[in-house]
């Protein structure tokens, strides 16, 4: 077979395309993916319990899960940590796997009797109609403690699907995976309207849960955007806790709801006069008599006789009475 001057570079070609098209693999020491997945899928789960017993977030217990968490998957406590900072370098992958633990978490959560409508009511919701998803942005990502990763901005612009009186409600779930310290998330919302006041809601997120915040157009005045942030505050006394030490919030079923109301039904007032009226005279239909004249507004001129007067009446028509007999 003749070679030609072609094939060196060709070959060579060929090797560039292979490299590109393979992508690393997570390396050996660290968990891999898959079962990474399995043992956050556990994590979260073991510290919802901790977080929901007695309705109190006990740290203690949380740790003691999490250490059974890790027993049951044969991983040691500095291997998970040392793994996790690897994902934290590399947020495309922790983020796939958080993508997959989105939905495990929410079928087990349907298998435990949650409702689906309820889990998913917004997601699944087109940018139209009368209540619509506008949510323009990831619908999940990872917030770590350093400043250029610890806040997540957005921004939507309202369109002409959008009017006077809107109310507009931001849903997400959120997750933790802390070694240390206090967990101290915060979410802002602000609704900017037409005559450039602006309307502004938040919410301290320190628990892995179901959360909500609404702000709505109450008077009515039109609405031009709608923006906010997530952030993973620092806490304030770096001297007591390791900033070294592993902080992640999970944000993910990310959704923004915009709900348009119906405007306020108002009855004129002399609507309401009428009305009362009507309702206090009774129909002749009813009664079987002719309709009589409503009773007078003055109180001094009565159209039956007072009781002084029922007496002197009497007396006037036994009088009348005698006279007609003679």
């Amino acid at each position: 077979m003749r070679r030609t001057a072609f094939s060196p570079l060709l070959s060579f070609i060929s090797a560039i395309i292979l490299l590109a098209g393979c992508k690393p693999s997570v390396p050996s020491r660290y968990i891999q993916p898959g079962k990474m997945e399995d043992i956050l899928y556990d994590y979260h789960i073991a510290e919802a319990m901790a977080t929901d017993y007695e309705n109190r977030n006990d740290t203690l217990l949380t740790r003691v899960y999490k250490l059974a968490v890790l027993k049951k998957h044969g991983c040691t406590e500095a291997e998970f940590d040392s793994s996790m900072v690897y994902y934290m370098r590399h947020t495309e992958r922790l983020h796939k796997i958080y993508e997959t633990l989105a939905t495990r978490l929410g079928n087990t959560a349907i298998a435990l009797g949650a409702s689906e409508s309820e889990i998913n009511r917004f997601n699944t919701l087109s940018s139209i109609g009368d209540t619509a998803n506008v949510w323009n942005g990831e619908t999940s990502f990872v917030l770590m403690q350093h400043p250029a990763f610890n806040k997540y901005s957005f921004m939507i612009e309202a369109d002409t699907t959008f009017h006077a009186g809107d109310k507009v409600m931001l849903q997400f779930d959120s997750q933790f995976v802390f070694q240390d310290g206090i967990r101290n998330g915060i979410v802002v919302m602000a609704m900017r309207l037409a005559n450039d006041s602006v309307i502004v809601r938040n919410i301290h997120v320190s628990n892995s849960n179901h959360q909500t915040m609404e702000v709505q157009d109450i008077k009515r005045v039109g609405i031009k955007e709608v923006k906010g942030f997530f952030l993973l505050n620092n806490n304030l006394n770096r001297a007591i806790e390791n900033q070294t030490t592993l902080k992640l919030m999970i944000v993910n079923r990310i959704a923004l709801v915009r709900m348009h109301t119906p405007e306020p039904f108002t009855v004129p007032v002399n609507e309401v006069h009428k009305d009362t009226m009507e309702r206090q005279l009774p129909s002749p239909a009813h009664t079987g008599t002719k309709p009589s004249a409503p009773p007078s507004l003055n109180p001094r001129i009565p159209h039956e006789p007072t009781l002084r007067q029922q007496p002197a009446l009497r007396e006037m028509k036994v009088e009348q009475k005698s006279l007609n007999v003679q």
